[in-house]
């Protein structure tokens, strides 16, 4: 159990870069900026309008459900008076030597949409003139359809939106792992120097010390993933209702996955904020040691799944769901893109929450020794018997 000490310190890890103020402005900023884009879509699709288009009289082309083709019978030069004077046209297509010459009053995002069905209509007329049916011409608009078929019936597929989701997981996770990284290198490795943690040894044990250190910044790490998740979610927000125009495709969104992912990142959080803990504390100055560059080794769990991301019901990916050193990384890409039983992320769950617990343990090991030691940097010898060693307080 985490002591009242372990949660005092990591409150104050925490807030140290925590300022929920900013933070409570940023978010209802963003917030506003997405009331604003819906409202501001809402107002200035132009797909709910109905545009009435004069061609000339021996176009064939068939009205949609946007376009109204209509064929009037006054002159060219009358269509266009028409056209800047009233609202009986807004848009004349006219045949010039240039070729087809579309006239309009101002630009508009519909006008794209009128080029589309303007070109798909002489594609087909061109198709016509050299002596193709409609069937023909339909056939050969049409791409050809390849379906590819997975006898493992819990394979959802690689050209499904779930890899899309697994990928987003690794790089979720990789901005937590990154955030931890350079929050505990500069606190650890800086108080050591000032000596701060001597006097605090007074206060608290080693052990709640480090408890309330891995915890504060995990919870960072996680705030980080959120903040980055939400700037991403805007985004992409607004380049599908900008770019793409098209509604926001809300049943790609796994939200199973997401409830598993969160479980996960936070305990492959605090599992590699204690590794990493343990070995900023051997740290003497961050300049000039080469330890700093061992704590990336967190980082190889999301590689290791990420090169095996394309073959999810292969054996590197199962044993990776598995390890507990690699299931925070594997587990929710593997849940993402597999139909897995439920008490399969349950048993690797509670293997991961021992593995967490047993690393905090052996952090806490190496931090009592390990803020003590000033001078020199200790050897590896010295650090895996600190870790094997039974004193902790």
């Amino acid at each position: 159990m985490i002591s009242r000490q372990s949660l005092i310190v990591a409150k104050w890890e925490f807030l140290r870069f925590f300022k929920w103020k900013q933070q409570l402005i940023s978010y209802v900023i963003m917030l506003v900026i997405m009331g604003v884009i819906f409202t501001w879509q809402f107002l200035v699709d132009e797909s709910r309008d109905e545009y009435r288009i004069a061609v000339p009289g021996h176009f064939t082309i068939e009205n949609t459900a946007q376009f109204q083709f209509q064929r009037p019978s006054v002159s060219v030069d009358e269509q266009l008076k028409q056209l800047m004077t009233s609202e009986t046209w807004h848009a004349v297509v006219t045949e010039e030597e240039s070729g087809i010459v579309v006239h309009t009053a101002a630009g508009k995002k519909w006008q794209q949409l009128l080029e589309q069905a303007l070109e798909q209509y002489f594609r087909q007329q061109y198709g016509l003139a050299q002596g193709l049916t409609p069937a023909q011409l339909l056939r050969l608009s049409e791409p050809v359809s390849i379906e590819m078929r997975f006898l493992d019936e819990d394979y959802k597929g690689d050209d499904r939106p779930e890899k899309a989701i697994a990928l987003a997981v690794l790089f979720m996770l990789l901005i937590g792992l990154t955030t931890a990284f350079g929050q505990l290198l500069m606190s650890i490795t800086g108080e050591k120097q000032q000596r701060v943690t001597e006097q605090l040894y007074a206060i608290v044990t080693p052990q709640q010390w480090i408890d309330g250190k891995v915890l504060g910044h995990s919870l960072s790490a996680m705030k980080a993933m959120f903040t980055t998740s939400l700037v991403m979610f805007v985004g992409i927000l607004v380049a599908v209702l900008f770019l793409s125009d098209k509604p926001l495709p809300w049943h790609l969104i796994n939200w199973g996955v997401i409830a598993w992912l969160v479980p996960f990142a936070l305990l492959g959080i605090l599992l590699c904020a204690c590794f990493m803990a343990a070995i900023a504390a051997s740290i003497d100055d961050p300049n000039t040691s080469g330890k700093g560059a061992v704590m990336m080794i967190t980082w190889l769990p999301l590689l290791f799944t990420y090169l095996v991301i394309d073959s999810p019901t292969g054996w590197g990916m199962t044993v990776l769901s598995w390890l507990p050193i690699t299931s925070f990384a594997a587990m929710p890409v593997r849940l993402a893109m597999v139909e897995l039983a439920w008490w399969q992320p349950v048993l690797s769950l509670l293997l991961l929450v021992a593995m967490v617990y047993w690393m905090r343990r052996v952090a806490g090991r190496i931090f009592l020794r390990g803020m003590q030691m000033y001078g020199k940097e200790p050897s590896w010898a010295d650090i895996m018997r600190w870790a094997m060693s039974r004193k902790i307080e």
